[in-house]
């Protein structure tokens, strides 16, 4: 009788400290997850604006300041220092989010969320975001300064990653389990070409000008305004930038470009 309880004893041991090491579906590992020590409970705190950084690869000091929005304004006395700075920064405080993006426009969900998003990342892999990125990088190659910007904001990007340790990472990273992986010019790439897809993928020129035609300008003007009164913008006008010390690049002469001129058609363009 005492070999069956300990052999049950056994088991069930075995079971609990797999079930707290492994993940069971979409649940985390429960034992790393609520480790008080390297678990979700080391997520609670603020991130540290205020004080100074020794970063690597830096010719001159950085200033980063935090207006009352905690938005961070960057200054630097060289290029260089500006994207390594703007890199780590960056990374400080959306790791998770930017990366993710990359897995995304990669096609690569699949590797962190599983078999639910192979659709997705089947569709992105056809859109032929990866060979965008690849054909971004080529491009951006042939021109010695930009490539030397990429870098440092890779560099920038990887000083952040490399100050963490597993009690450091975002939430999101130990929901998931798994961590953050070095950080590339390709996946600098992939970002820009999973922006460019949000913003510029689509566009409804044919849906609204058969509606301007329908309901006429001034109609359509009060539908689809192009700003709406109700939005404030990130930073209010009467912002005070006092703070500032550095020279302000004057503001272009303003010019009307070719593609913001307004032509109103008589009917629908057949092409």
């Amino acid at each position: 009788m005492k070999y069956i309880k300990f052999l049950a004893t056994l088991i069930l041991t075995v079971a609990i400290f797999y079930a707290l090491n492994n993940k069971l579906g979409a649940i985390p590992p429960l034992g790393k997850f609520l480790n008080p020590y390297t678990g979700i409970w080391q997520n609670e705190k603020d991130d540290s604006t205020t004080g100074e950084l020794i970063l690597n690869g830096l010719k001159n000091d950085v200033t980063v300041h935090y207006d009352e929005h905690l938005i961070p304004h960057v200054f630097a006395k060289n290029d260089l220092d500006l994207y390594r700075a703007q890199g780590y920064i960056t990374a400080k405080h959306r790791l998770w989010q930017m990366e993710f993006q990359t897995y995304a426009a990669a096609g690569r969900l699949s590797e962190i969320i599983g078999k639910g998003t192979l659709n997705y990342d089947r569709e992105e892999r056809r859109r032929g975001m990866g060979y965008g990125a690849e054909q971004a990088i080529l491009k951006m190659q042939d021109d010695a300064e930009t490539l030397s910007y990429l870098e440092a904001y890779r560099d920038g990007v990887n000083d952040y990653i490399n100050s963490l340790i597993p009690k450091d990472y975002p939430v999101e990273y130990k929901l998931l389990d798994y961590s953050p992986k070095p950080w590339t010019i390709k996946k600098t790439a992939l970002l820009l070409m999973y922006m460019t897809k949000d913003l510029a993928s689509g566009d409804d020129d044919f849906e609204y000008t058969n509606a301007m035609q329908l309901f006429g300008k001034d109609r359509f003007d009060l539908l689809f305004p192009d700003f709406f009164d109700i939005n404030d913008p990130v930073i209010p006008k009467d912002t005070d930038w006092s703070f500032i010390d550095t020279p302000i690049t004057p503001t272009p002469a303003e010019q009307t470009s070719i593609d913001s001129l307004t032509i109103e058609l008589t009917e629908p363009h057949p092409d």
